[in-house]
């Protein structure tokens, strides 16, 4: 017969085989892509979408993902009220500054609102960054209903803008 201590080893032994084997599906399941100009960490069965801006789209979630250039001083134009405006005049509305909501280092403004979308109401989170002489918009979104049914998270699209990095331009032409 089992003594407790030799149950709860066992127990722990298993939940700990079973969280490094999540562990290591999930970082199998992942991939680097390009976005336009930004390269960013996303589950496998991410697919590029055709048309402008350049996207990609995840259709299990719903969760898609668009990046556009910007020009470099972007990176410190699109901040404040200005900027939140802006957004409203497109029509996003209740945009809002998340201050310290993702773990990325370097300068940045990132920026959720709720805007309406070709799948209905969407939730958008905006990442604002800057890197080798060059700046990018990135936005992530979902429809609503997906966030609030759990096929997609907050926390995995924020994942991905936390791994977002503006790539190297085109090299000058001597």
């Amino acid at each position: 017969m089992f003594t407790t201590s030799a149950f709860l080893r066992l127990v722990a032994a298993v939940l700990t085989a079973l969280a490094l084997s999540l562990f290591l599906v999930s970082e199998a399941e992942a991939k680097t892509a390009t976005v336009g100009p930004v390269s960013l960490e996303v589950a496998d069965d991410f697919k590029a979408v055709a048309g402008q801006p350049t996207a990609i789209h995840q259709d299990a979630s719903g969760i898609t993902v668009e990046a556009s250039p910007l020009p470099p001083e972007a990176l410190h134009e699109f901040k404040g009220p200005a900027f939140l405006d802006y957004l409203k005049s497109l029509g996003f509305t209740d945009p809002a500054y998340v201050d310290g909501g993702l773990k990325r280092t370097g300068a940045y403004t990132f920026v959720t609102a709720d805007a309406k979308g070709a799948q209905g109401p969407e939730t958008r989170f905006l990442l604002v960054i800057g890197g080798e002489g060059r700046a990018a918009i990135v936005t992530a979104y979902a429809p609503k209903s997906a966030l609030a049914d759990g096929h997609a998270s907050r926390a995995t699209i924020e994942s991905i803008l936390a791994s977002a990095a503006v790539t190297p331009g085109p090299a000058a032409k001597p």
